[in-house]
């Protein structure tokens, strides 16, 4: 009875997912796309959907089952300390205005050494119904729209984590390169969150999570034997 309530969980939170993905998307075939999607996640694949292909920049979608509370992955987005572990190219972290609820932050990263360093401050705030977004204040980025979104089962052993980015430089930029990098670097950032979150399932399945991650992650946050 409690193995199918945790199907009928993620279902929903599945079936939630794939209208977003596909505006105008028919009932049964978010039904069917969400019991594809499903085995994959139970078996702890990381979704990607690119997002806004007729715009500028970048914007992609990333999705994941994390074994734990929704509070546990919480305690891992947005501190620094981690940040540096999940974020691809990122050399400064400062908040400047702390909160519980509300922050503003500022990141300044550069994802590789033919790409100018992009510095820039956004405001990020958590919602009621485990809702989290950024939105940009200044700096080197003309866009930057972005959402965690986290839906717990029933009992919190569980929770679907999404993650959805939209990025535009404000230095002229390849289209492709930007998508490039928001394909590689989205889905090994989540994977990373789960293996500092302990969330992966067994210690085998965290540790290849945390080899994903862009920085190096300390021997304390490694699983005990």
């Amino acid at each position: 009875m409690q193995q199918r309530l945790h199907k009928a969980a993620l279902r929903g939170a599945l079936c939630f997912i794939a209208l977003l993905v596909i505006p105008g998307v028919s009932e049964p075939a978010a039904a069917q796309q969400q019991n594809l999607d499903l085995q994959r996640l139970q078996d702890g694949a990381i979704l990607l959907q690119t997002l806004h292909s007729d715009k500028p920049g970048g914007a992609a979608r990333v999705t994941a089952l994390f074994h734990s509370s929704a509070e546990a992955v919480w305690n891992i987005i947005g501190y620094c300390e981690y940040e540096f572990i999940y974020i691809r190219g990122l050399s400064l972290c400062e908040v400047l205005e702390p909160g519980l609820r509300k922050m503003l932050m500022r990141h300044r990263l550069r994802n590789s050494w033919y790409t100018p360093a992009l510095e820039f401050v956004f405001e990020a705030y958590r919602r009621p119904g485990n809702v989290g977004d950024a939105r940009l204040v200044e700096g080197d980025l003309k866009v930057l729209q972005a959402q965690w979104k986290l839906v717990p089962a029933a009992d919190d052993s569980y929770v679907v984590v999404t993650h959805e980015v939209r990025i535009q430089p404000r230095i002229p930029a390849p289209r492709w390169l930007v998508r490039r990098s928001l394909r590689k670097d989205l889905p090994d950032m989540l994977a990373c969150i789960r293996g500092l979150a302990k969330a992966s399932g067994d210690n085998a399945r965290v540790l290849a999570d945390l080899s994903r991650c862009a920085g190096k992650v300390p021997r304390a946050l490694l699983p005990q034997e």
